[in-house]
């Protein structure tokens, strides 16, 4: 079989290997950003108290973060371990951009605008 690829590469496999090649090039970007705006995120999110990291989660996915349980060895009961304010800013940071965390504490008045100048 001869392919009119000096490489030896199928049209096909080139193909997948630029394909791949782009989603790795946009996870690593995802990635960069994640960590650029993770402080800033982290440090807006303890602004809110857990009242409206709740309203948030709902009102802008409808869910929170996954309930965590506790089965006692002895007993096998299951308990649902409780949520803290940690807990939504987690979930918060993993599920949205800062751009999309900071417009909705300024449309809440969580924080002024004033807040983000430096």
């Amino acid at each position: 079989m001869r392919s009119d690829n000096p490489h030896g590469k199928s049209g096909d496999d080139e193909h997948r290997s630029s394909e791949i090649s782009k989603i790795k090039n946009e996870m690593e970007t995802a990635d960069k950003i994640f960590y650029k705006e993770l402080s800033s995120k982290y440090f807006l999110l303890d602004k809110f108290n857990i009242e409206q990291l709740k309203g948030m989660c709902q009102n802008l996915l409808g869910k929170g973060p996954d309930v965590e349980y506790y089965e006692d060895k002895t007993t096998k009961k299951r308990k649902e371990l409780p949520q803290y304010k940690e807990d939504y800013i987690h979930f918060i940071i993993e599920e949205f951009r800062f751009s999309e965390i900071k417009n909705y504490a300024l449309e809440k008045r969580i924080v002024t605008s004033h807040f983000f100048e430096k």
